[in-house]
């Protein structure tokens, strides 16, 4: 496929107007594989009335991330359409969409085309396209660091079948507990843990299956439909049997993917934003962010040092990151830590939750936080420490308002806080229900001011 050097594509709006929109893209690390289109979209945010950067959550191949940036940006353009006001103000938007490796096991298929990463006269992803299938097998073996060889044999023995049985599947998730180990604090201030076993297998029998057919609409981490009401299929017959190792696998990134969030968006979407910022003195940057992708864009705006000037609006849809990442101090507890970006944002920060986002309310903290003791009570009681942003809304902090959604033609009223927490139960059925009228209706009212 012929590299893309440039806007990825021309999106006709409301009027016959029409925005460039750019994908940009990172690898694992944060860098940035595709400098030459990046270089073009300074360039042209230099001479935009509104830049929106929008980034997609875990478990996003191209083709999923380009399909729900569309699907959003179509919304958008329908909310737009029906209510732009002031009808006179002057409106040049370009749109960048980040993609980021949030899942290790990509199809051929299912693969980007080459963004310009040479140079502007045309050239490739530098180094190129590495093979589908060693991509694969990179992914396992990222997996397998720091098992020891007859350990790292019996894993690849495993990831390489088709199905495992509940034996299996226990003996896979036993090799991989300690490649999981991490943090027990979501800002990575506590002790290290290691999940249990068992509990990861229960994790990875949740999430949705791989069979030909089934309609793949990633962006969350797991189906929403709750497991206890969820029909009998191949992730749950006889408990656990023909368990799909490429889940499992899955399932195990959730934890790395969480972490690699953090790093691609305070390493190069961070330097991304800052030069787009730096283009101009008075381009109106809105940042977008679901899922993980509310974690990439946070943490572009908050690490590090401060941009030269903050952007106009943040909007987190169904955020999968620590409920009290906005937390205040409290003389006990360090502050959150994206509160610098409540200082770097114009407007208050919108973000939504819904009590029908199954994986953020009721697996999340499982995936994230692996002591079954703690989530037997974090259930029974209500939020833990571990919840989920996009689950629970905001907690421990003062700098929040919260507001049930609305939909046009009413406007939010944006309130003197530095968050504006919308309760989206009546417009967001599930983790993946955010390219919706209701939620482009959330950006524009920030667009509108």
């Amino acid at each position: 496929m012929a590299a893309i050097d440039g806007p990825w594509r021309v999106v006709t709006g409301p009027g016959g107007g029409t925005a460039p929109f750019y994908m940009i893209r990172f690898d694992k690390r944060g860098g940035c594989t595709s400098p030459s289109s990046l270089r073009r979209l300074v360039v042209a945010a230099a001479g935009a009335t509104d830049v929106f950067v929008f980034s997609h959550g875990w478990n996003n191949d191209w083709a999923s991330a380009t399909r729900h940036y569309q699907e959003f940006i179509d919304q958008f353009n329908q909310q737009y359409a029906e209510a732009w006001h002031p009808p006179n103000r002057d409106y040049r938007p370009v749109l960048v969409g980040v993609h980021w490796p949030s899942t290790v096991l990509v199809a051929r298929d299912e693969r980007g085309p080459d963004i310009a990463g040479g140079d502007i006269a045309g050239g490739d992803i530098a180094g190129g396209e590495r093979d589908a299938a060693q991509e694969d097998d990179l992914a396992v073996e990222l997996l397998a660091e720091g098992l020891d060889a007859v350990q790292a044999g019996r894993f690849y023995e495993l990831a390489d079948r088709p199905a495992l049985s509940t034996e299996e599947a226990l003996e896979f998730a036993t090799l991989l507990a300690p490649v999981l180990s991490g943090p027990e604090d979501e800002l990575g201030s506590g002790p290290d843990v290691t999940p249990d076993p068992e509990d990861l297998v229960r994790l990875w029998a949740s999430m949705p299956g791989d069979e030909p057919g089934v309609p793949v609409d990633r962006g969350g981490f797991a189906d929403d439909e709750p497991p206890g009401e969820r029909e009998p299929g191949p992730q749950t017959a006889g408990w656990l049997d023909n368990l799909n190792p490429r889940n499992l696998i899955r399932g195990a990134t959730v934890l790395l993917m969480k972490d690699r969030a953090g790093r691609v968006g305070g390493a190069g979407v961070r330097d991304m934003l800052h030069d787009v910022l730096d283009a101009s003195t008075d381009s109106r940057v809105h940042l977008v962010g679901h899922s993980y992708g509310a974690k990439v864009v946070l943490s572009a705006l908050a690490n590090g040092s401060a941009p030269t000037r903050g952007v106009e609006s943040v909007l987190l849809l169904q955020p999968a990151t620590s409920a009290r990442c906005f937390a205040d101090p409290d003389g006990t507890a360090p502050a959150g830590g994206y509160r610098p970006a409540l200082e770097r944002s114009r407007q208050p920060i919108m973000t939504t939750f819904s009590s029908h986002d199954v994986p953020l309310t009721r697996l999340f903290h499982l995936a994230a936080r692996r002591a079954s003791d703690r989530r037997e009570a974090v259930i029974a009681a209500g939020p833990s420490e571990f919840a989920a942003l996009g689950g629970f809304g905001p907690q421990d902090t003062a700098s929040v308002i919260v507001v049930d959604a609305v939909i046009a033609p009413q406007r939010y009223a944006m309130p003197s806080t530095e968050v504006l927490a919308i309760r989206a139960d009546g417009v967001i059925s599930g983790h993946g229900d955010v390219q919706n009228a209701a939620t482009a209706w959330a950006l524009l009212c920030q667009v509108m001011g």
